[in-house]
């Protein structure tokens, strides 16, 4: 680099520094004055919220799935958990597939007595076998099951202080 291209880049930084005040103060002068300017901001930090149970009322339809699924552990009876399925023609607000004993079975809930009691009469017709409680049905296996089913109805019935039919 020659000298003048030097002098001349050193007397761009030095203009450069001086304008952004990053200068040094020359011999027999004050440092200029460096002030900040502090916010602060007040932090809030969200309390924990406690692990409390929930108090929301469960539903018609979870209650009743609940209530033979209860009865069916209190009685030691195998079963699989049930799984929400289609309600198709039945006239059920809500129909689970259920496994009881290794046979096919479902809990139907309906919306109201009457049509639980339109489903039981043709259910009866149809030789099925069921337990109801409530608007709820537990509809038990009347094909290959039909001994079984026959058998632990009545006792479902009573576990959940309903009625058993078909039996």
């Amino acid at each position: 680099m020659s000298r003048a291209h030097f002098s001349v880049a050193a007397a761009a930084v030095v203009a450069s520094l001086s304008l952004a005040g990053c200068s040094s103060p020359q011999p027999g002068e004050a440092a200029p004055a460096t002030t900040a300017t502090v916010v602060a901001t007040p932090t809030v930090t969200p309390s924990p919220t406690p692990d409390v149970a929930s108090t929301a009322p469960i539903s018609d339809i979870q209650a009743a799935v609940d209530t033979f699924v209860g009865a069916l552990d209190q009685l030691g009876i195998e079963h699989s958990e049930p799984v929400r399925a289609e309600v198709g023609a039945s006239g059920a607000k809500a129909s689970f597939d259920i496994t009881v004993n290794g046979f096919d079975a479902g809990i139907n809930v309906f919306p109201d007595t009457d049509t639980l009691a339109a489903w039981g009469k043709l259910s009866d017709a149809y030789g099925g076998i069921f337990v109801s409680s409530g608007n709820a049905v537990l509809s038990l296996n009347s094909s290959e099951g039909v001994g079984n089913s026959a058998e632990i109805a009545p006792t479902i019935a009573d576990a959940v202080g309903g009625e058993a039919r078909g039996v």
